[in-house]
């Protein structure tokens, strides 16, 4: 994490990389089909058979779901773009459905630059070097401005979406959502496999009562352990369960080893606030050396089948689900890698910080944690709230009113806020908490002034089931 003291405004640093109801054959006709739906799933039809058991999985417990192909979006709705079509969809749905959550199920096509369900990139420079574009799956769920005028991201007109200062927006979501990126029908069949088996088999199970926190000396020249602090004031929040502290300052963390054994035990949720990476999670010392609280690499020691928890990840770039794998046939890990220091370094000499696409991200060769631990079978987590980019965080009680700066704003607030919800407002709808604590900080923060305010609920993406019912 970067540091916010007072009023000095510094991103959360980040460690990338190497270095840190029922379904029918047809389609349903949006316009000619009066019938209200609880939950439609967007896919690509080379999915819709994996899609199919969730579908019949849902309508059994009252959640009547549907699917709607992407390739009959683009055939049917009008649109700038694919993403645009897709937002009048689901704008359509709302209206004619009664929709309250939508599933996007697809991420890029293997490792290419395609995408089987295409993002929207916000374009705004926080002023932290790393970056200006990231993705944001808000702009799905903030359907309406004004009342019922549809909410386009582009308030200048000027033909390009989502830029900042150039634009504004309304940020208050209208519908619940959440994507699981899937790049393939293998993963789509993980992801569904462990849906149904976490609403079926999950309910009275001991384990469940388990909350993990992990935190540390996250600012190691100023005092205290600030991630270890709010840590200690969301697990303040869930006085019914048993709370394991995995933190630097007791000497419960050393390593991943203890993260691994304590989701393999079993526990309903997991929190962590330390300092963010796209492929791992930091945890600093106070010596300004860190522990590797948990690395791609160590996902594969995760065997915690049938016992996955929600994660909240409060950190940097744990969510940019547009980066490559790094271990397949096209890019072996070693030359990967070598790939990886090349751009770094090409960056650092050039200033750039896009080489492959200007007008779009560079797209590194490093999968994001929080769509590792999704997708990987028969272990890691149910689903994950993070960031798509670099979060931000405060230090101290500078009002003096006993709360830590850091629950009160920018992505301390959004993680802190989950597990206010869910023990306090009886919140067990995940999309439904994702969406709260989006409204919530979007009716009491000046989002459409302060492009730090604006990027932090932009950013902030449920990966996982929308209409998923914590606890089974």
């Amino acid at each position: 994490m970067r540091k916010i003291l007072i009023i000095f405004i510094v991103g959360l640093f980040i460690l990338s990389g190497i270095g840190a109801s029922g379904f029918s054959q047809k389609t349903i006709s949006i316009i000619n089909s009066p019938e209200e739906y609880d939950m439609v799933i967007i896919a690509p039809n080379k999915f819709s058979s994996q899609i199919q058991p969730l579908i019949n999985h849902k309508n059994s417990l009252g959640v009547q779901s549907f699917l709607k192909t992407t390739e009959d979006i683009y055939k049917d709705f009008p649109g700038r773009d694919k993403p645009e079509q897709i937002k009048y969809f689901i704008k359509s749905a709302i209206e004619n459905h009664n929709i309250s959550y939508v599933l996007l199920m697809g991420g890029k096509i293997g490792n290419t630059n395609n995408w089987y369900l295409p993002v929207r990139y916000v374009e705004l420079d926080d002023g932290a070097g790393r970056g200006i574009y990231y993705i944001s799956d808000l702009y799905y769920s903030d359907i309406y401005k004004n009342g019922d005028e549809f909410e386009d991201w582009d308030s200048n007109g000027d033909n390009t979406i989502a830029q900042w200062p150039q634009d504004r927006f309304d940020l208050h979501p209208d519908v619940c959502i959440g994507r699981l990126p899937c790049r393939n029908t293998d993963e789509v069949e993980t992801v569904v496999e462990k849906i149904i088996s976490y609403e079926t088999n999950l309910k009275g199970q001991p384990w469940f009562d388990n909350m993990v926190v992990i935190g540390g000396d996250t600012f190691p020249a100023y005092p205290g352990y600030e991630g270890e602090i709010t840590c200690d004031y969301a697990a303040d929040l869930m006085d019914d369960f048993n709370i394991i502290k995995l933190y630097y300052s007791l000497g419960t963390l050393t390593s991943s080893t203890e993260v691994k054994n304590a989701i393999n035990a079993g526990c309903g949720f997991l929190f962590t606030r330390a300092k963010g990476g796209v492929d791992r999670i930091r945890v600093p010392r106070s010596d300004e050396t860190e522990i590797i609280a948990l690395h791609n690499d160590d996902i594969k020691d995760l065997t915690n089948k049938d016992k996955y928890p929600i994660m909240v990840l409060g950190e940097c770039i744990h969510g940019k689900f547009d980066k490559f794998k790094t271990r397949t046939k096209s890019y072996p890990f070693i030359f990967s890698q070598l790939i990886y220091r090349i751009i770094d370094f090409l960056k650092k000499i050039t200033g750039k910080t896009n080489l492959i696409n200007d007008d779009q991200p560079a797209t590194t060769l490093n999968e994001c944690i929080a769509w590792r631990l999704v997708n990987k079978k028969d272990g890691g987590g149910i689903a994950v709230l993070t960031n798509t980019h670099i979060c931000y965080a405060m230090i101290g009680d500078t009002n003096g009113n006993g709360i830590p700066d850091d629950v009160e704003t920018f992505g301390g607030f959004l993680a802190v806020e989950v597990f206010r919800l869910y023990n306090e407002e009886n919140m067990n709808i995940l999309g439904e908490i994702h969406r709260k604590t989006v409204e919530n900080y979007v009716s009491t923060q000046p989002v459409n002034t302060n492009n730090i305010h604006c990027k932090s609920v932009q950013e902030w993406v449920l990966i996982g089931d929308p209409s998923l019912q914590i606890g089974g």
